[in-house]
């Protein structure tokens, strides 16, 4: 299942629609992960309220936004949350730089956030606040870089505190509270390739951010070689398709991983 399924066509932006231009393209990373995700969010009823944070430039919002009926973005960084609001808004999504800006809304029945954990220092914290906004019971779904061997270049230059091991995800999401937890690895073999390629890039640039702090790192991350253009996202996931059924076969390899649960009853 490539994307999540829209909701009706004639929604205003909704893929499907005569007003709809399509879906953003995703990074080659996300197009392996983006299946993953819609397989475990495919049951979630399109009435349901989703909150993602760290929504980046909004490609996974996107979508998101068109399949379920209340979706909210997260993401600090100015530049990428334009990007965004302008990705999500035909849909009828919104996106907020900080979770105080999202008000009164309801409880979430979806709440995601894809890259985002391994960013933060204080991960079992910054996870019992989000939780905080998730109703008793929603979908959880996470994905973080794994393998902490495998720390680069690239994970510096982003502002990475740490890579995961499956028990160590396992044990950050036990510690907040979250239930019925099932990972996955995903992206192999070609994400050892694209990882190895980001880090050649990665080296030319970290020169010259060696005096930024994490947060700035962070920041930039949801921009670092993001695709833009629309024809990309056909060509991408056309080339992909091998290797989304390469991955499936082997669901315990990979550079990085998915997780997924439900909040606290």
């Amino acid at each position: 299942m490539p994307d999540v399924p829209p909701r009706p066509p004639g929604v205003p932006g909704v893929p499907g629609s005569s007003r709809s231009p399509g879906y953003p393209p995703l990074s080659w990373m996300a197009g392996l992960r983006w299946p993953i995700v819609a397989r475990v969010l495919v049951q979630e009823p399109p009435g349901s309220s989703v909150l993602e944070l760290g929504c980046g430039e909004g490609a996974a919002g996107a979508r998101l936004a068109a399949r379920f009926h209340d979706y909210v973005g997260v993401e600090p960084d100015a530049s990428s949350a334009q990007v965004a609001r302008e990705r999500v808004a035909p849909a009828g999504g919104r996106v907020v730089h900080d979770l105080a800006e999202i008000g009164d809304r309801r409880p979430a029945d979806v709440l995601c956030a894809f890259e985002v954990l391994e960013h933060v220092e204080d991960d079992a914290a910054v996870l019992r606040e989000w939780l905080r906004h998730a109703a008793p019971g929603a979908r959880l779904v996470f994905s973080v870089p794994a393998d902490p061997h495998r720390y680069s270049t690239t994970d510096r230059l982003v502002g990475h505190y740490r890579r995961y091991t499956d028990e160590g995800l396992r044990t950050t999401l036990e510690r907040a509270g979250v239930t019925d937890i099932a990972l996955r690895r995903y992206a192999f073999p070609l994400g050892y390739v694209l990882e190895d390629v980001r880090d050649l890039i990665a080296r030319r640039r970290l020169a010259g951010t060696a005096e930024h702090t994490m947060e700035h790192r962070s920041h930039g991350s949801g921009r670092l070689l993001q695709p833009r253009a629309a024809w990309q996202e056909p060509v991408r996931r056309a080339l992909l398709t091998p290797f989304r059924l390469l991955q499936d076969a082997v669901p315990g390899r990979g550079p990085c991983l998915v997780a997924w649960g439900r909040a606290p009853r």
